[in-house]
Parts: structure tokens; sequence; C-alpha cells
């Protein structure tokens, strides 16, 4: 029932709410109190939040009116790059105890109350809980601790919360974390009936590199490198969290930075297994190997590893053995060329980028794409509008990469771990040297030609530029220092 002493002219009296199912006429008291901090665009019929203020933003979060999961994930894995958590709960829970406008009669009161209140409590209820559940990357200590010993007291001593369903889960999740469970991914898993059986050695007390399974050596490597990508957490990819130094300055530790030195010792363990052949022949049959290896790589969609061996392949004491080169077969080097085409820096990684999407899981991608591309982020593109509002745009596109990243941490790969195999390769590859001690040993096999120049850095250079393609070293290098 419509008041009929408040003038149809009165602007609060209606609005109308345009959506993709077309324009709604809404009572003023059911409006959005934000609104007007809030730019929003149309993008493919959706309404997109491109900025606003931190109140209209946690508007958008807990609307009453329709939900957008979009923007609720978008914002709850980027948020702590423009608030705080505290902030935001506090926010969250001022939202919940929402007062009603003075003005209401009673008919006024009890549309207010169905269709704003409730919806509003109820959705900032299960904003707390897939936060919690989902989203969580607060540090594990005794403040945040503390806050979340808050945040459960709130809840309990307020018989409006525990009257919102699924608050009872919500004190569960605040439980768990308190006891410092850490966010669970829901693996989709592999039968283990499915799993090849691993082809091993006949003698696996006295290993050599050749006598393992080009096939089952790409299983083994993939399972190590999976587990490296399965460990890496948003907290460590917000805010270029990898690149931040300790209270003593020491460097960062997370599991972006461990396979970060991973993939560089992985590279140097290739290029050092081969400079360790006096012999020309085994060293062509350790290039042929090492190629064929990557290969299997690409087809198991582990890109990372046949990124780092393709760099370690083309590292500067290796690329320039031009007589050891010169003995491999035109067939290894022609599955050479297409690997690094693959893997190749072109239009910006864009044959790589294209296989990426169109590969099923699982996938292990390579980790230097998305560091580039969120440094790129966070360094090119400005928090704030000119206008000072919180430039959502920019934390849409983080949470694009982020997505990314994350999707290929659900599917685990359906092979049997070989423990001797990877002690064999994990004390190997942790014992490679640094490429720069690798280059007088280059020098021994091959003494420098007449005419042969060093590449840009000098005999020192830890890396070559091979056409149009970048070293996976050289890429996690400069993400890391820039």
């Amino acid at each position: 029932m419509e008041d009929s002493s408040r003038p149809a002219s009165d602007p609060r009296h209606h609005f109308r709410y345009s959506s993709s199912s077309g324009s709604i006429d809404l009572p003023w008291f059911l409006h959005l109190d934000h609104e007007d901090e809030v730019v929003c665009d149309v993008v493919d019929g959706q309404v997109v939040v491109k900025s606003g203020t931190l109140a209209g933003l946690v508007e958008q979060l807990t609307r009453h009116d329709r939900l957008d999961a979009a923007f609720n994930e978008t914002f709850l894995m980027t948020f702590n790059t423009f608030t705080s958590a505290s902030v935001l709960f506090e926010m969250l829970v001022e939202r919940f105890f929402i007062k009603p406008p003075d003005e209401l009669d009673e008919v006024e009161l009890q549309q207010w109350v169905e269709h704003k209140q409730h919806a509003i409590r109820l959705r900032v209820v299960n904003v707390l809980r897939n936060w919690l559940e989902r989203f969580w990357i607060e540090p594990d200590n005794e403040d945040t601790r503390g806050f979340l010993r808050h945040a459960q007291t709130i809840v309990k001593d307020s018989p409006e919360m525990m009257a919102t369903p699924t608050s009872s889960h919500l004190l569960t999740i605040i439980d768990q974390r308190l006891q410092g469970h850490q966010t669970m991914r829901r693996l989709i898993r592999t039968p283990t009936s499915s799993a090849p059986a691993p082809v091993v050695p006949k003698n696996m007390k006295k290993m050599k590199l050749l006598d393992v399974d080009p096939v089952e050596c790409a299983r083994q490597l993939t399972i190590i490198e999976s587990g490296f990508h399965g460990r890496i957490k948003l907290s460590e990819c917000l805010n270029k969290g990898w690149q931040k130094r300790g209270p003593d300055d020491s460097d960062p530790s997370t599991a972006v930075n461990a396979m970060i030195l991973h993939s560089n010792k992985l590279a140097n363990w290739v290029a050092e297994t081969i400079l360790n052949q006096s012999n020309m022949k085994k060293r062509v049959a350790v290039m042929k190997y090492f190629v064929s290896v990557a290969d299997q790589c690409r087809a198991f969609n582990n890109f990372a590893t046949l990124m780092s061996i393709i760099s370690g392949l083309g590292l500067t004491p290796v690329y320039r053995l031009r007589f050891t080169w010169s003995q491999v077969s035109r067939r290894t080097l022609a599955n050479l060329d297409e690997l690094r085409h693959l893997m190749g820096s072109t239009r910006n990684f864009v044959q790589y980028r294209e296989t990426l999407r169109s590969s099923a899981p699982p996938c292990v991608p390579f980790l230097g794409i998305y560091l580039t591309d969120l440094t790129f982020l966070d360094d090119g593109i400005p928090n704030h509008t000119s206008t000072g509002q919180i430039n959502f745009t920019k934390r849409q596109k983080t949470a694009e990469v982020l997505h990314d990243l994350q999707q290929h941490q659900t599917t685990p790969y359906p092979f049997q771990p070989v423990p001797e195999l990877q002690d064999y390769l994990v004390q190997g590859i942790q014992a490679a040297g640094d490429v720069h001690d690798m280059y007088e040993r280059s020098l021994d096999l091959e003494p420098r030609q007449h005419g042969e120049e060093d590449l840009p850095g000098g005999q020192g250079a830890g890396y070559v530029a091979t056409g149009s393609h970048m070293s996976s070293v050289v890429i996690a290098s400069m993400v890391l220092k820039s």
C-alpha cells in the first residue's frame, strides 16, 4: 500500500532498478543506500562493477535484491589489497544490523523487513561463511586468533545472527580456523586403478639417468612439480607477496619462491647433467633424453617442467656446444623446436596461453606467466580511480589470474609415486650447481672457436635468448627481483 500523504513526484517514492532481465520499479526504501558510490557498466547484458567506495562495495557484496556471485568471489579473493580483515568484519556486522528509515509506516516497515533486512542478514552470514571457508588467507598467529575469537563471540552473543540459517556452519568454520585448520580444496579424486603401472629400472640401487624410462621420469617430475604448484596460496600472490622479505631481510619463504627455486634448479640440473658427459656421444644421448622427457611433459600438460627443461637446454654453457648439437638427430631437433615454439614468448606467450586454455585437467601451468601477469597488474594499473574510488576493475583482472592458477590445483595426476626414483631426481636437482660456474666446463668440452663471441653478460651469462624464446630462469629472476 502506498502512502497517499507522500506525493508521487517525491524522488524517494520509487526508483527504477535496471538489470539484465529488465527494469523493475521498487519503493524508495528498498533501494541501495550507497548506490551513488559505485560505478557500474553493462557488459554482455550483465552489470559489472568498475569502482566504488568501500561502503559501496560492501553493500554490493550483500545486496538484498540480487546475488552477483562473480563479484562476490572477486571481492573475497582480493579485498586484502584495499582493506583489512578486521575492517571488513566490522562493516559486515554493521551491515547485518542495518536499521530501517525512521519515516516508514507500518506497512512499509513490514515490506522493508521482509524484502531487505532478512535478505541482507542472510547474505552477510553467507558471505562470512564463504570468506572463512574458501578465501581465508590470514596468517596463523595470535592476532588472527584474537580476531577469530572476537568474531565467534559476536556471532554467539547475537540472537539475530544465531537465528539466521547457516550460522551454525559459520561457527563450525570459525572453530576450525581457531584450531589452525587450513583451507581445504575440493580435489577431484582419480581412481587409483586408472594409474598406469610405473616403469622402473632393473637396478634401483645403482641408478643412472639413462636407465630411467623417459616416460617414467616425466611422470615422477610431474608429481613433484604438481606438489609445488598445489601448495601455492592466494596470500602469496596478492600484493606481490612472493617478493616481501622478512623482518630480518630474509628471503620470502613461500610456496611460490619454492617453485621458482625448483624451476631454476631443474634447469641447472639439465645443463649440468649434459656438461658432466665428457664423451660427446653421451652428451648427445643425454640431450635427446631430456627432449624426450620434455615431450612427455607436454603430453601430460606439465608445462612447468617442460619450460625448465627447455630453459636448461638453452642455457649458455649448453647452447654454445655447436659441435655436440650438430650430432643431434634432425628428428630430435625438430621436436625441440616445436616445444620451444609452444613455450615461446612471442606475442606474450600466445601459443602457450591458447594451449593451456584448451588443456583438460590435470595440468601444471608455467608459474612465470602468472607472476609476470600479476606484477604487470599490480604495477601498471592504479589502485584507485581519479575520483578516489577503489579500482575494482583491477581486482577483477587480478582475480581472473588467481582463479586460473587455482583451477589447476584441484585435479591430481593419476600417477603412482616411486619414492626411489623421486629421491634420485630430487637429490640431483638440489645438488645442481650455479649456471655461472658451468661456463668453464663448457669451454673445456668445446673450446671457443675463432669468431665466437660471448653473449650479453660475457662468460658469466647465465642464460641465452634463443630467438623469440625466454628462459624460465630469466622470467623467475625478473619477477622475483622487480
